[in-house]
């Protein structure tokens, strides 16, 4: 008799952008099924992010005969199950099995449309289903999907925490990362396992999403000649400079979708991702544009 070969999904991370996911003003998760995969049409999830697994999590693949594949929102692993039981996998899986993964990006302008604070942009995030016992006990743990709040520093791993998962990664592995997802087979409570208590596979597969928020910034336009503004428009002058206008309330970044933002009767263009300005303390953060 032959058996043919099965898997079924352990679980998948969807990771989430909204200055490509959002309409303008218009939020992501707000919108319809329909509009949403309207958004989702063409998401560069490829080109922002790089996800792999670590060496060691490649071993722990092989060896458990589990699979990871990307998806056009993140990645999903599939197991092996038993020949002869769906609820089982072909290679069982320990309480203390954990599989990490490398969050890169080549995005040099990453820090400039998402909402994360710039003066610890270089410290890495760390995404989980378990805290680690190095960092405090109200370390967040990763959103289940049903969950779209944005990531924050909060995630950030601190000094030595960070040493230590260096340690663990070769330095090709470091080069351009910015987050490690480490998932394991028993997460911090009941609600987080992968497996049930006795190890079987639960009847549907556990998702997680990391959403990055778009950067909002005040949008200053520099013009050649003096302007003329008043209380019904959107920008106002800088420091009373009439050719140095900025707008009233920080403003979206997104690829979609557009802003307006009105001038008299003239409506201003909206800015993109790649000219942002911080004032001295970091705590204003600027979008330029030349008109």
């Amino acid at each position: 008799m032959s058996f043919k070969t099965k898997y079924k999904p352990l679980f998948a991370v969807n990771i989430l952008h909204k200055y490509f996911l959002n309409k303008g003003n218009d939020d992501y998760f707000s919108m319809t099924d329909v509009e949403k995969e309207k958004q989702l049409a063409g998401y560069p999830l490829s080109e922002l992010f790089s996800i792999v697994p670590s060496a060691l999590t490649k071993q722990k693949l092989n060896g458990h005969k589990l699979i990871c594949k990307n998806t056009d929102r993140g990645f999903m692993v599939w197991l092996q199950i038993a020949e002869s039981d769906n609820n089982n996998s072909f290679v069982p899986l320990s309480d203390s099995l954990s599989l990490s993964f490398l969050l890169k990006t080549t995005n040099s302008t990453f820090n400039h449309f998402t909402q994360l604070g710039l003066t610890n942009a270089g410290h890495c995030f760390f995404f989980s289903n378990n805290r680690l016992s190095t960092e405090d006990p109200g370390f967040p743990l990763i959103k289940k999907a049903n969950n779209t709040t944005a990531v924050n520093d909060s995630y950030r791993l601190n000094s030595v925490s960070f040493n230590n998962e260096m340690e663990l990664l070769n330095a090709e592995e470091q080069q351009n990362l910015i987050g490690i997802i480490r998932i394991g087979m028993k997460g911090e409570n009941g609600s987080y396992h992968i497996t049930k208590t006795d190890g079987s596979l639960r009847n549907e597969h556990r998702e997680f999403n990391i959403v990055f928020a778009n950067r909002k910034t005040t949008w200053r336009y520099f013009f050649n000649a003096d302007q003329q503004t008043n209380n019904s428009d959107d920008v106002k002058k800088e420091n009373g400079n009439p050719r140095q206008l900025i707008t009233k309330t920080e403003q979206p970044l997104t690829t979609k979708g557009f802003v307006p933002i009105k001038l008299g009767e003239l409506e201003l263009p909206n800015p993109d991702a790649r000219q942002i300005n911080a004032n001295s303390t970091l705590t204003k953060i600027y979008s330029e544009i030349f008109m």
